[in-house]
């Protein structure tokens, strides 16, 4: 027996009144659950719509719809992550490796400019957060597509990692402010660590936009 169009529309609602919030797991589920309701009243028409819904959702187990967001969520990080690391270890590589040797050169000899050390430590990282503007405008402009949120759109936050580091080199600055001024081999760390950072930032854009395309063509949205 097939559920109707308000049928399924029930399960659709009862679906994001369990917290279900990312629009991907809200189709995904509702397929999941009326499939196995259409199984169930084929193995026993008797059964009346709640019932079915009810031996549907108990396959599912106890919080098992929070419990495969959770784990969808869980995956997700970690593919997300691992591209990004193998993105930026591409940019580490031959032939790309020149530019990000030169961008390490250009920043550690600007560093000589500074009568203190510490100011030109500040100056990089504001220069860094400033690069963040645009990532943070196109990521809170595209958190909902017609009104829908997305998993994959939340998870490619292309700015986790980028903070990752600008929150390492801000509080390491703080830590070891006093050894920057002594010795010269901290600030071109510093600045290796603003060169990772500014990866972190353009591969996590890269993900973020392709997240954002393929999400757009699966489900057909402007």
């Amino acid at each position: 027996m097939r559920l109707t169009s308000e049928q399924i529309e029930y399960v659709e609602n009862y679906i994001i009144s369990k917290d279900i919030k990312w629009y991907e797991l809200q189709v995904e589920l509702t397929d999941h659950m009326i499939n196995s309701m259409e199984e169930f009243w084929a193995e026993d028409p008797e059964l009346t719509f709640h019932q079915v819904k009810y031996y549907a959702e108990d396959k599912f187990g106890r919080n098992g719809f929070k419990a495969i967001e959770e784990e969808r969520t869980h995956i997700l990080r970690k593919e997300y992550r691992r591209m990004q690391w193998k993105m930026i270890a591409d940019y580490l590589k031959f032939p790309k490796i020149f530019a990000s040797v030169l961008a390490l050169i250009i920043i550690y000899k600007s560093s000589f400019y500074f009568e203190k050390p510490v100011k030109f430590i500040v100056l990089l990282y504001g220069f860094f957060l400033a690069l963040f503007v645009p990532v943070i405008y196109s990521y809170y402009k595209n958190r909902k597509i017609n009104g829908k949120r997305f998993l994959q759109i939340e998870i490619s936050n292309p700015m986790a990692l980028g903070f990752g580091f600008l929150n390492l080199g801000l509080n390491g600055g703080n830590l070891c402010k006093e050894w920057i001024e002594q010795y010269s081999i901290l600030k071109l760390l510093y600045c290796a660590v603003l060169i990772l950072g500014v990866l972190a930032l353009i591969t996590g854009k890269k993900i973020y936009e392709k997240s954002l395309s393929n999400i757009r063509k699966q489900y057909q949205l402007n």
